[in-house]
């Protein structure tokens, strides 16, 4: 019979990695159910508004598509709409996005 034996440091690192909460995303960047409109929203947890900035980059056959927003997001909300823009008729497919809140 074989023995391994595991250091105990690294065996409470991965049980720690593995009960941590990730991180969640507090904007989202999607495209309506029609398919013709970029929806951009955004959370704030925090008991003051916040002025966020969300950039949404899309992936279409004619290059990537790049869309970014400003706008004062009120203190405890959830799902507040940064803006909504037309796809143009484009193919659009979510490839990357970043927020900044203030």
């Amino acid at each position: 019979m074989i023995r391994v034996l595991t250091p105990i440091p690294i065996l409470l690192a991965v049980l720690l990695l593995a009960v941590a909460p990730l991180p969640a995303g507090a904007y989202s960047c999607v495209l309506s159910p029609a398919r013709d409109a970029i929806i951009i929203k955004t959370d704030n947890g925090s008991d003051h508004p916040k002025i966020c900035r969300v950039e949404c980059t899309f992936a279409s056959p004619e290059g990537p598509v790049t869309v970014a927003c400003v706008r004062e997001v009120p203190p405890d909300t959830r799902d507040w709409y940064i803006c909504l823009r037309p796809t143009g008729g484009r193919v659009l497919e979510f490839s990357d996005g970043t927020e900044s809140c203030k």
